[in-house]
C-alpha cells in the first residue's frame, strides 16, 4: 500500500512557523542532532499515571448532518467551543503526557495542518533484523498489504524499524502509533521519536489498547527527511512481539466527503466521527459500527473498541471528555448520569473529583487570570434526566469510567474571557490531571502514587564565563495545591536550534539551583530549559534561555521580560465564510511561547555578532542573580507586558537605571513600555530619565514604520505583526525623545509619531528604546538588519554572514558528475531543459555529484528531478559533507522540479558528494531512478580575502594559473579563482593574489580548485612528489585541471626545482612549474625550455607578462 498523505493548508490565521518554509533562495536556519554537549537520547516522563490509559476527547467540531457542513455550537463572544474544546483537549494530552499515561485522543492534538501517514510497506519505512509479516486480518493498509510486521522481544536491541517521512515544513507535529492489541505483544513496545533536537523514547503497553491511534508527543521537526520514529524490540520482558505497522505524522485538511462535500477544514476543526472514519477506511477487518455514525457517541464507542477489556482493570483506565455550558451560569460542572443504566461503575465519583479539584485550584489562583474564577463550592456536578449518550455505560459496558467536564459557560462574558486565556486553559488541564491520580487512587486501592507534578520553574539564567561552558542558574516554583508537589530533581535539556531539545541532563535534589555543563562547542549558540520531576511527573518546560560560550571579550546579555499571558496574544482564525469573523484559539506552542530569546540571539547570528551570549528572565536580574555590569550591552525582551505583570519592577528599573549611568548600552522595545511606566506612572521618572523617552499615545493604528533621516535606522523599513504571523500588536506605543534622544523609528500613517529612539553619552552610555516588540518584526531579514544596526551602534564587533548557493547538474560531466556505470538519457528534457539520467531501481550503479564548500558554516542539501508515476517511491541517496555522512530516502513519485531536502550540516566544510545508488532503492517492479541537478547552499561567516585559489594552503605561483585558465568565467562565490565572493573571475581576484602572494593559509584544503568550477572536461594528471624533510616546494603545482599528489619516494628528480610526471596522459591542459625555497627560487627560463621541448617534462606556455607577474610577486615576499 502506498498511504503517505501530505498535505498543505496557507489558511489567513496560519501561525508564524518559527523556520521558512523552503522556496528556492534562503538558507533555512538548521542545526545538526549531535552538537558537542548534547544528550540524544531521552524519554517520556514518569509519574503518577505511568501505566494508566486516558482515552481523551474534546466534544463537538464541525458536522454534516446532511444540511451541509457546520459548526455545532456558534461564534459567541470571540469562541466557537467546537475549537476551544479541542484547545483543551489538546493542553490535557500535555499534561497527562508528562505525568507519564498513555495518551489516546479521539480527535487530533494540538495543531499542524500537514501530515504524513507512512504504513508498515510505504516507501520511507526500513526495517533491520528479524522481522515477520504478519497475515493477521485486522491492520491499517489497503486490501493485499502485508497486514503488519512483527519482531520476538529481546533484552537487548536486534531488530528496528524506521519510519522516515518526507515533511514539507518545518514544526511542531503531533506524533502518533497504530497498532494491533494482543495477549502476546509487549507491555512496553519501544518507540524512538527522532526529532531536530535528538530522540525522545516512548512506551506503550499494546496488550492494554491497539487498533486506533495512540499519542506519543508533540516534536519539532525540520523539513525533509531527517526526522523519524524508529520502533525497537528492545524489550524488559522475553517471548513477546513488538508490532509495526502505522505511524502518523501531523494532522492534515480534512478530506471525509458527506453529501458530496468535504468540510474545507482542518481535521482539527472536524467532529471525531470524521478522524475515526478516515483511519478505519483505510484499515482492514474494522467495522465502521466500532465508531456509528453519532458524532455524540463515536469516540466512546472506538476508545471501547481499542480498550482491550481482558487485560487490566477498570482502574488503569478512564475516558474524560472536554465541553463548555451554556444557558446560564459560570464556573466548571463535571457530568454523570443516571443509576438506571447510564452510569458507568465510580461516574458519579469521577465527576466530583474533577469538578471539585478544577474549581478549587482556579478559585485559589484567583488574581492570576484576566477575571477570577467563579466559586462554585460543592456544586460542581450535574445529572439530567437523561443519558448522555458520550458517557453512556451501554457503551462502555464497564470497562472504564467516563465523564464529561463542562469547563465553563461560553455564554457568560466573564467565562469566555477566562475560557480564552492561555494560563487558564492551562490550569484547567493541570487540575484535571491532579484529579485523576485522586480518582485512580481512589479506585485501585491507592496504589497510584499520592503526589503531583512540580511546579514550573520560576526563573531561568544562562551564563558563560569560559568558552565551552555554560552555567544555569534558576529559582524552583513554590509547591502548592495547585501547583503541583515538590520537586526531587531537574532535568535541564539543551537544543541547537531553541525548539527541538535533548534527552536532557538530570540534576538531582529538589534544592539544588544551579548546573554546570562542560564540553560545548566554543562560538556556537546554545538554548536551554529546565523542567522540574518528582515521583508524579514532570513539570510544564520553563522559559528558554540561549548562551553562546565564546572566547570573545564582548558579552551580550539577552533578558527576556515577556511574562504576560493572557487572551490579548491568542491566535484568531478566519470564521468559516466569513471575511471579517475570528474565533480566539487557545492552542499549545501558541501565545506567549516565552522563546523570544531565539528570535534576537539568531537575529545576532544573522547579523555576524562575535559576541558571547548570555540570557536570563527579567526575575533574575531583579533578584541580582544577573549583574548587568558584567556585559557590554543588553537586549532587553519587553513583549507586550503590561501593567498587571509589570513591564520593570522597581528592582528592575533600579538595576538598569545603575547600568545605564555606569556607560552600559541598552536596546529595549516592548509595545506597552511607554503605557505602564509612563502613562500609569508605575516608573515615569525612570522612563523619561533614564530611557530618554516620554509616553505620546497607547496606540500608533499601523504596523509599520521606517528609519528617520540621519538615525541609526535610516533607509530601513519594517514590519511588525498584525497577527496574521503570531499575535497582534494591537497597542504599539507613540514616544518621543528626551534629554538629548533624537528619533531613530518613525511610524508610517496612523497616529505617526516615533516608533523608536536612540541616544549617545560621552560616558559611553547607549540606548535604543523602541514602541514595539523586536521579536514581532515579521520577517527574518528585518530583525537581522535592525540587530545589525544596533550592534553597529554600539560598537560591537560582526562578521559578514553570506549565503551561497551552488548547482550541480548531470550535464557538467565529470568531476561535477560521475556514474560508476552508464545511465540512460531520459526522451524528456530536464531542469533548464538539459538531459536528464535514469536507470532501473535494483541496477547495481550509482550516481554521484561532487561539490565543495566555498567556505565553512551551515550547509543544505538539496535534490532535484522529473517526478512521475513510474518513479522510485524509494530513491537511496547518501550524502556526504566533510566527515559525515546520511543516507536518506526520497519518494521521487512526488515534487516535481521541486527542490527537496536532502538534509542540514552545521559547522560543515570541505567536499561534497551526494550519491543516489540505485541497488539500494526500492519501488514497483520496473520503476526508474530520476537523476538532473543537486543544490548545495552554504551559510557562514566569508573568508578573509586571499589568493590561495588551489585550496593547497599557501598563496603562490601555482594560484596565478588558476586565476588565468578560469578568467572571465562565472563560478560558485568564492570558488576556485573568485578571491572577492562576486562570483566572477576577473581582475579584482588577480590583484588579491598579488596582495597575499606567500601567504600561508591554514589550514589547507585537501581538494584542488578545479572542483569548484560550474564545469570542467579535463583529467586527472598524476603527479609525483619527492617526499623530503630538507627541501618543502613553495608551489608544487600550477594546473588548469584536478590534480592527483603521490608524495611516493619513487618521484624521479628532474633538477634542484623541478618534479617529473609519472605519465603523461593522451590529451591534457594542465601545466607544471615546481619551484622551492631551497635558495635558488627562480630557474632560469632556457631550463624550461629546454626540458619542454625534450620531452622530459611537460610546461604549458605561459605569457611572458604572466611570468613577470609570478617572479615578481614571488620576489616581493621572498
Amino acid at each position: 500500500m502506498f498511504s503517505l498523505f501530505v498535505s498543505l493548508f496557507a489558511a489567513p490565521d496560519t501561525p508564524r512557523s518559527k523556520h521558512r518554509v523552503l522556496a528556492a533562495e534562503p538558507l533555512e536556519k538548521r542545526e545538526l542532532l549531535d552538537a558537542a554537549g548534547l544528550v540524544p537520547v531521552g524519554a517520556q516522563p514518569d509519574g503518577a499515571l505511568t501505566g494508566k490509559v486516558v482515552y481523551l476527547h474534546g466534544g463537538h467540531g464541525i458536522t454534516n448532518s446532511g444540511n451541509g457542513w457546520g459548526y455545532q455550537r456558534p461564534l459567541l463572544l470571540d469562541m466557537i467551543e467546537d475549537h476551544g474544546n479541542q484547545d483543551q483537549m489538546s493542553e490535557l494530552a500535555e499534561s497527562l503526557w508528562n505525568a507519564g499515561a498513555t495518551v489516546v485522543p479521539l480527535r487530533p492534538v494540538g495543531h499542524q495542518l500537514n501530515e504524513a501517514v507512512l504504513d508498515n510497506d510505504d516507501a520511507g519505512v526500513t526495517f533491520s533484523g528479524g522481522w515477520s509479516n504478519s497475515t493477521s486480518s485486522i491492520y491499517f493498509g489497503d486490501a493485499g498489504d502485508v497486514p503488519y510486521r512483527y519482531a520476538s522481544t529481546s533484552l537487548t536491541e536486534t531488530a528496528t524499524v524506521q519510519y522516515r517521512p518526507d515533511l514539507p515544513e518545518a514544526g511542531f507535529y503531533p506524533v502518533y502509533t497504530w497498532a494491533r492489541p494482543g495477549t502476546d505483544r509487549a507491555t512496553d513496545q519501544l518507540y524512538r521519536v527522532h526529532h531536530s533536537g535528538g530522540a525522545t523514547e516512548v512506551k506503550v503497553n499494546h496488550q492494554m489498547v491497539g487498533n486506533g491511534l495512540v499519542y506519543l508527543g508533540t516534536y519539532y521537526f525540520d523539513e525533509g527527511t531527517e526526522g523519524y520514529v524508529e520502533i525497537s524490540n528492545k524489550s524488559s520482558e522475553a517471548g513477546k512481539v513488538v508490532i509495526a505497522d502505522m505511524i502518523r505524522f501531523g494532522n492534515g485538511m480534512g478530506d471525509i466527503a458527506v453529501g458530496g462535500s468535504i468540510s474545507g477544514e482542518s481535521r482539527e476543526n472536524e467532529a471525531s466521527l470524521y478522524w475515526l472514519q478516515w483511519h478505519v477506511q483505510r484499515s482492514q477487518g474494522i467495522s465502521s459500527s466500532t465508531h456509528g455514525t453519532s458524532t455524540v457517541s463515536a469516540p466512546t464507542r472506538y476508545a471501547t473498541f481499542m480498550n482491550q477489556q481482558g487485560i487490566g482493570s477498570l482502574s488503569d483506565r478512564v475516558f474524560i471528555s472536554y465541553h463548555s455550558n451554556a444557558g446560564g451560569g459560570r464556573g466548571t460542572v463535571s457530568l454523570h448520569n443516571t443509576g438506571s443504566g447510564g452510569a458507568t461503575p465510580n461516574q458519579l465519583l469521577l465527576a466530583q473529583l474533577t469538578g471539585k479539584e478544577i474549581n478549587d485550584d482556579l478559585v485559589a489562583q484567583n488574581g492570576e487570570f484576566v477575571a477570577n474564577w467563579f466559586n462554585r463550592n460543592n456544586n460542581i456536578t450535574y445529572q439530567a434526566d437523561f443519558n448522555y449518550g458520550e458517557i453512556n455505560n451501554s457503551v462502555i459496558n464497564n470497562e472504564f469510567d467516563a465523564t464529561i467536564i463542562e469547563v465553563a459557560f461560553h455564554d457568560n462574558a466573564t467565562d469566555a474571557s477566562l475560557l480564552r486565556d492561555p494560563s487558564l486553559r492551562e490550569a484547567v488541564a493541570k487540575a484535571t490531571t491532579q484529579s485523576l491520580v485522586n480518582y485512580f487512587r481512589a479506585v485501585d486501592g491507592a496504589t497510584t502514587p499520592d503526589i503531583d507534578a512540580p511546579p514550573t520553574v520560576a526563573s531561568l539564567s544562562a551564563e558563560s564565563n569560559n568558552p565551552g561552558e555554560v552555567t544555569l542558574q534558576w529559582s524552583p516554583g513554590t509547591p502548592s495545591s495547585f501547583a503541583g508537589g515538590a520537586p526531587t530533581g531537574y532535568i535541564v535539556y539543551a537544543s541547537t536550534n531553541g525548539y527541538g531539545f535533548d534527552g536532557g541532563t538530570y540534576v538531582a535534589g529538589g534544592a539544588t539551583t544551579t548546573h554546570t555543563l562542560t564540553g560545548l562547542t566554543p562560538g556556537e549558540t546554545y538554548y536551554y530549559r529546565v523542567v522540574a520531576v518528582n515521583g508524579g511527573g514532570a513539570s510544564a518546560g520553563s522559559e528558554v534561555v540561549a548562551v553562546k560560550p565564546s572566547a570573545s571579550t564582548e558579552r551580550v546579555l539577552i533578558v527576556n521580560g515577556f511574562d504576560r499571558e493572557d487572551n490579548s496574544m491568542v491566535e484568531k482564525e478566519q470564521y468559516r465564510n466569513s471575511p471579517t469573523l475570528t474565533s480566539d484559539r487557545v492552542r499549545l506552542y501558541g501565545g506567549n511561547t516565552r522563546d523570544y530569546v531565539i528570535e534576537v540571539a539568531t537575529a545576532m547570528k544573522a547579523a555576524g555578532s562575535t559576541a558571547a551570549i548570555a540570557s536570563a528572565s527579567n526575575e533574575a536580574v531583579g533578584s541580582g542573580a544577573v549583574d548587568l555590569d558584567d556585559y557590554d550591552a543588553v537586549v532587553w525582551i519587553g513583549g507586550t507586558e503590561s501593567s498587571k505583570d509589570q513591564s520593570l519592577n522597581a528592582a528592575e528599573q533600579s538595576a538598569v537605571a545603575a547600568y545605564l549611568s555606569g556607560g552600559g548600552k541598552l536596546f529595549i522595545s516592548g509595545a506597552e513600555i511607554a503605557w505602564d511606566l509612563d502613562n500609569l506612572n508605575n516608573g515615569r521618572s525612570f522612563y523619561n530619565n533614564s530611557l530618554k523617552a516620554d509616553y505620546v499615545a497607547d496606540d500608533a493604528g499601523t504596523y509599520s514604520a521606517a528609519g528617520a533621516v540621519g538615525s541609526i535606522f535610516e533607509g530601513l523599513s519594517v514590519q511588525f505583526d498584525d497577527g496574521s504571523a503570531s499575535f497582534d500588536i494591537a497597542y504599539p506605543d507613540v514616544i518621543a525623545p528626551l534629554g538629548g534622544a533624537t528619533t531613530a523609528l518613525g511610524y508610517n500613517g496612523g497616529a505617526g509619531g516615533a516608533a523608536a529612539i536612540q541616544y549617545g553619552a560621552v560616558s559611553g552610555q547607549q540606548l535604543v528604546v523602541m514602541g514595539f516588540p523586536f521579536e514581532s518584526l515579521t520577517g527574518e531579514n528585518n530583525q537581522r538588519d535592525v540587530m545589525a544596526r544596533v550592534l553597529d551602534y554600539f560598537g560591537l564587533s560582526t562578521e559578514t554572514v553570506e549565503t551561497v548557493s551552488q548547482v550541480l547538474d548531470n550535464d557538467s560531466g565529470m568531476p561535477v558528475y560521475v556514474e560508476s556505470s552508464p545511465w540512460n538519457t531520459l526522451a524528456e528534457p530536464g531542469i533548464g531543459g538539459g538531459a536528464q539520467k535514469f536507470t532501473l531501481i535494483g541496477t547495481p550503479t550509482t550516481a554521484t555529484w561532487s561539490g565543495m564548500l566555498p567556505f565553512a558554516g551551515e550547509a543544505e542539501v538539496f535534490v532535484q528531478y522529473d517526478a512521475g508515476f513510474n518513479r522510485a517511491t524509494g530513491a537511496h541517496y547518501t550524502v556526504t559533507v566533510g566527515d559525515e555522512s546520511r543516507s536518506v530516502v526520497i519518494n521521487q513519485q512526488q515534487n516535481d522540479f521541486t527542490w527537496v531536502s536532502l538534509g542540514t550540516f552545521s559547522d560543515a566544510s570541505g567536499p561534497v558528494t551526494v550519491t543516489l545508488d540505485a541497488a539500494a532503492s526500492t519501488g514497483a517492479n520496473f520503476s526508474i531512478l530520476i537523476a538532473d541537478q543537486v543544490r548545495i547552499d552554504v551559510s557562514g561567516v566569508s573568508p578573509d580575502p586571499n589568493g590561495d585559489f588551489n585550496r593547497d594552503g599557501v598563496v603562490n605561483a601555482a594560484d596565478y594559473t588558476v586565476w588565468r585558465d578560469t578568467l572571465d568565467q562565472s563560478v560558485v562565490p568564492y570558488s576556485g579563482a573568485d578571491a572577492d565572493g562576486s562570483g566572477f573571475i576577473d581582475a579584482a581576484d588577480r590583484q588579491v593574489w598579488l596582495d597575499t602572494y606567500g601567504m600561508v593559509i591554514s589550514p589547507p584544503a585537501a581538494v584542488t580548485y578545479s572542483n569548484l568550477l560550474t564545469s570542467s572536461t579535463s583529467q586527472a594528471l598524476p603527479v609525483a612528489v619527492e617526499s623530503s624533510a630538507t627541501s618543502t616546494p613553495i608551489a608544487r603545482v600550477v594546473v588548469g585541471a584536478p590534480v592527483d599528489v603521490d608524495s611516493t619516494s619513487a618521484a624521479t628528480r628532474m633538477g634542484r626545482n623541478h618534479y617529473q610526471p609519472t605519465a603523461r596522459p593522451a590529451a591534457f591542459d594542465a601545466a607544471l612549474l615546481l619551484l622551492t625555497d631551497d635558495g635558488d627560487a627562480s630557474p632560469a627560463l632556457p631550463s624550461i625550455e629546454t626540458q619542454r621541448r625534450s620531452g622530459t617534462a611537460h610546461f604549458e606556455e605561459i605569457a611572458s607578462e604572466g611570468l613577470t607577474e609570478i617572479w615578481s610577486a614571488f620576489e616581493r615576499k621572498f
